[in-house]
């Protein structure tokens, strides 16, 4: 009996046996149709990450792109249209000034009357061409008291009394007429020097034409 149970036990140990072989056969026989709906419903999910990936690398390079910044305008300073050219009277004097001894201040009482006084530039008849033009003046002093003078051109108004050398800006073209009036510091004595010379140079200042009586 016990024979019998063991060997019926063995039969349906065999059958169970050739069943799974059976169905693992058939499923190895359905994996092509398996995998290839597997492989079919991977594809959204493929799509979904290429799109992720995609947006990830669109947000990245917005960021990096460099914000456009308003550049500083430079500040151009254009000078004022000043067409006002100073004269031979408001222009500073290059020349070295020659000082002048009053009376009180020499070690020796000085002559009041007036001494030796002279235009040696330019010279009578002469041509000059610098912007300014320099006027030599030349006095003598080491016996008479020191002297001052005015100067006017082309019969302008004169200019203040001074012992300053003379630079004459932006002098008209053509024939000049300068007056000096050289004067005393320790009398009234006064002497009035002439000299014409003609101006090649350039000039864009007019000249006054008013005379005034302040050198007087």
């Amino acid at each position: 009996m016990k024979v019998e149970m063991e060997k019926i036990e063995l039969s349906q140990s065999r059958k169970v046996k050739k069943q799974k072989k059976k169905h693992l056969e058939r499923l190895y026989d359905k994996k092509p149709l398996i995998e290839l709906i597997v492989a079919i419903l991977s594809i959204p999910s493929l799509i979904l990450i290429v799109l992720l990936n995609y947006n990830s690398l669109e947000n990245i390079n917005g960021n990096n792109k460099p914000t456009p910044t308003s550049s500083p305008v430079e500040k151009i300073t254009v000078p004022s249209a000043n067409t006002t050219v100073p004269n031979f009277f408001t222009a500073p004097i290059t020349r070295t000034p020659r000082p002048t001894q009053a009376p009180y201040e020499t070690q020796q009482p000085c002559n009041k009357n007036l001494g030796s006084a002279s235009i040696t530039y330019p010279s009578e008849g002469s041509t000059v061409n610098s912007n300014p033009a320099e006027v030599d003046i030349s006095y003598d002093n080491s016996i008479n008291c020191g002297a001052v003078w005015a100067y006017s051109v082309n019969g302008s108004s004169w200019s203040d009394y001074s012992n300053n050398s003379v630079a004459l800006y932006n002098l008209p073209n053509g024939e000049v007429t300068f007056q000096l009036r050289v004067k005393s510091i320790a009398s009234s004595d006064s002497t009035l020097l002439t000299r014409h010379f003609t101006y090649t140079g350039q000039s864009t200042a007019p000249v006054p034409t008013t005379a005034s009586s302040s050198a007087q």
